[in-house]
Parts: C-alpha cells; sequence; structure tokens
C-alpha cells in the first residue's frame, strides 16, 4: 500500500514538474519574441519570470495533459486564429471609423445575448476578451450556466442570439473551438 502510495506520488510529481517545464519554455518563448532580443541580461530576466509564472499557472495550460497542449492541430489553428482575429479587427476599425465619420452618426447601441458553444474557462475568456478588443464591442458579462456572453455594441444588427452569434462570436469561436475546447 505504501509503495503504491509513494510510485504515485512520484508520478504525479513528474507529471507536474514536465507540465511546469513545457510551461516554463513557452513562456520564455513568448519573451523572447515580444523582446526580440537574445541578450543575456534579457534573457535572465525573462527566464526568471517564466520559471515565477510557470511555478503558479501550469496547471491553465494543461487541463487535459501535455499531449493535448502540444497538439499541432491546437497550434496550427492558433497560428491561422492571429490573422484572421487582425483581419476582423481591421473590418471592426473600419467600420466603427465609418459610424463615427458619418454625418448622421448612424449607430444602434445596445446590449446582446450571444450564445457559445466553449465550455472551458480559458475559451469563454479568449472568446470574451477577442469580442471586447475588437472595436464597437464589449463584452460586459460571461453566463456560464447559460454559455453565453453579454455584450454591448455599438450598432445592433441582431437581436436573435442564433443572429448575433454568426455575427460577434462565429469568426472567432471556430478557432478557438479547437485551441481551448
Amino acid at each position: 500500500m505504501f509503495y503504491k502510495r509513494l510510485t504515485h506520488q512520484i508520478k504525479s510529481g513528474r507529471v507536474r514538474a514536465a507540465k511546469a517545464f513545457v510551461t516554463f519554455v513557452f513562456l520564455l518563448i513568448v519573451w523572447i519574441a515580444l523582446t526580440s532580443s537574445l541578450n543575456a541580461e534579457e534573457l535572465a530576466v525573462g527566464a526568471i519570470s517564466a520559471a515565477f509564472v510557470s511555478a503558479f499557472s501550469y496547471e491553465f495550460l494543461f487541463r487535459k495533459g501535455v499531449r493535448d497542449a502540444i497538439n499541432p492541430k491546437r497550434w496550427a489553428y492558433f497560428l491561422a486564429y492571429l490573422p484572421a482575429y487582425i483581419l476582423a479587427e481591421i473590418k471592426a476599425h473600419a467600420k466603427v471609423m465609418y459610424l463615427i465619420l458619418h454625418p448622421k452618426m448612424p449607430i444602434k447601441p445596445g446590449i446582446v445575448r450571444v450564445p457559445t458553444n466553449l465550455k472551458t474557462d480559458v475559451g469563454l475568456t479568449a472568446l470574451a476578451n477577442s469580442i471586447t478588443m475588437t472595436p464597437g464591442t464589449l463584452s460586459v458579462e460571461v453566463n456560464e450556466e447559460k454559455s453565453c456572453l453579454f455584450v454591448h455594441w455599438i450598432d445592433v444588427e441582431a437581436i436573435e442570439p442564433e443572429q448575433t452569434h454568426a455575427e460577434i462570436a462565429k469568426p472567432f469561436e471556430k478557432f478557438l473551438g479547437v485551441i481551448f475546447g
């Protein structure tokens, strides 16, 4: 009995260490990408920061396990999401500029319910942040029980949940569903 428990604890300790290490490497790569520098001092600060953050947050990255986190399909969707998000951002900026510069300023602001198929906390948060970062929309509330967001929309084009989902959430959700589940 004692041996079994000890073996299990050692195994789970190795798994936690592996998760923390992969998180550390990921965060260090992000640090290097953001700083665009291989300067020793910056790398040291990045390593210390990545170690500190990964020690406390590796469980957020590995909800299902290490293999799921390094799944090439998830990373391919993440890489495809970036240009899709940037395109949505450009379209939203153009629309907001049009609304602002139009002499009559034809806006119809309102709060709409946007259903979502995402189930994880990280997925819902990523969707809410993607919506908020896009000009003209602001995520006001996340309702996990009903799996929906309430979004302030500067120019309400639809009020039916299916239509608001198609207009606001769907462009992001098809990527975030694969990345975060």
